[in-house]
């Protein structure tokens, strides 16, 4: 079953994806935990135009257990591989995530030895734990399965959840305490319901230790995305779809009188329908208009906006959008617009913004207005979120079918080149 719109069906899809589309019968994988039979359907896992279907092979069922259990290898990684072919003889590999509740056992360590020692009794609140995702000064993120859907078998074994345990230690330089912190990052987020903010699922209060449990957003953030990228950058209709999800997040949660304070790469998070997502609410804060200023210096280097970094009294939401013109230039340009030196960011944001030359780096005339609109130096000269929403390159960039218009970090890796394919090279002189 093709799930593309006709007019954007190509011949070509089939090797990009790494699918044949054919419909194949269950193939026998072979790994760390033995010989098993997988089904999956054949519908391509990544379209050509960056478009995703709800429904394709993002998940496998297994249809038999390893014969010998007691010999399975606990340190194999959590996927098996299935060898894919294709009309061109290539032949690709592609890793599909296992059932989590065939997961392999591996110690989980946050780095707090309060809630180590509770770790294991985390399956009594309902979420297993699987694996240590990330650690930061304030919190540490653990994969973990969600086993109060154990009914629907397709949430419980193959959608795992995000379990954030807090270290202790607060994020704000503040004298509030990692409680208070913690508390007013839960009511915030808990409040916040939209398709391009990473969902709230639940909270959890155990022994005095406090957490919550979130989307998992398998992709990964957009600074990993850049990083496996060869040029350290994305092409303009990329980020255009990226950056649309981020305005229309910031446009909501403004709305809801709640400024982030902390928008950068490392807080967008894609998830695996090719959706960005806004992550991260360590800093952020209720504000209304008529509110007192803030003057708290926070978020992440080289996003901060140019009135916080130079000390003097700023509104959150207008500090807001320029962090959202710092990721943009970030993920048009590849680097950051006045790098991460306090003292160099506040001389050259002073300046006129500066681009690649256009025999390096041809920008748009729109993208390059847009660009220096957000990241203004004077906070009343910058671009609303109403203004970015209806400037030029917002309303006439087109969405047009580009090859390479999706990024996923699990993607078909082809191991062999086939004849088929050396011969079309040759042919071509390619």
């Amino acid at each position: 079953m093709n799930y593309e719109p006709a007019a954007k069906k190509r011949r070509m899809e089939p090797h990009i994806s790494g699918d044949d589309q054919a419909s194949d019968p269950p193939r026998l994988l072979t790994g760390g935990f033995g010989q098993k039979s997988l089904t999956f359907q054949t519908s391509a896992s990544a379209s050509a135009s960056g478009d995703f279907s709800s429904v394709f092979h993002q998940y496998v069922t297994l249809i038999s257990q390893p014969e010998k259990p007691e010999e399975t290898n606990t340190t194999a990684e959590p996927y098996a591989i299935c060898k894919i072919g294709c009309d061109l003889e290539d032949t690709w590999v592609y890793k599909y995530p296992i059932p989590l509740s065939k997961y392999p056992n591996k110690p989980i360590r946050t780095g707090n030895v309060y809630y180590d020692g509770i770790i294991h009794d985390l399956e009594f609140l309902g979420y297993k734990p699987l694996q240590v995702i990330s650690k930061g000064r304030s919190a540490t993120l653990i994969l973990s399965q969600d086993l109060h859907k154990r009914n629907v078998y397709h949430e419980c074994e193959c959608v795992p959840v995000i379990l954030k345990l807090n270290s202790g230690k607060s994020k704000r330089n503040t004298r509030t305490s990692w409680r208070t912190d913690m508390m007013e990052e839960l009511n915030i987020h808990s409040i916040l319901q939209h398709p391009n903010i990473v969902q709230w699922i639940n909270n959890i209060n155990y022994q005095g230790r406090i957490g919550t449990v979130m989307e998992f957003c398998e992709t990964g953030n957009l600074e990993q995305m850049l990083k496996v990228q060869d040029a350290r950058f994305l092409t303009e209709i990329v980020a255009h779809r990226y950056f649309r999800n981020i305005l229309d997040a910031v446009e909501y949660i403004h709305s809801q009188s709640v400024a982030h304070r902390d928008i950068c790469l490392q807080n967008i998070l894609i998830s695996y329908q090719n959706v960005a997502k806004l992550a991260d609410f360590g800093h952020a804060i209720r504000f209304t208009e008529g509110d007192p200023l803030c003057e708290e210096e926070c978020g992440t280097l080289g996003y901060q906006a140019t009135e916080m970094l130079a000390k003097r009294s700023y509104n959150p939401k207008i500090a807001d959008l320029y962090s959202l013109g710092a990721v943009l230039y970030a993920m048009t340009i590849g680097k950051l617009p006045f790098g991460v030196i306090k003292n160099e960011i506040l001389i050259q944001a002073c300046k006129d913004l500066r681009f690649p030359e256009k025999r390096v780096l041809p920008l748009s005339f729109e993208l390059r207005e847009l660009l220096r609109g957000v990241l203004a130096f004077h906070p009343e000269m910058r671009y609303s979120v109403n203004r970015i929403k209806h400037s030029s390159w917002m309303t006439q960039i087109k969405h047009r079918v580009q090859i390479g218009n999706f990024y996923l970090v699990r993607q078909p890796q082809k191991t062999i080149e086939g004849n088929a394919e050396r011969a079309a090279k040759d042919n071509f002189l390619i």
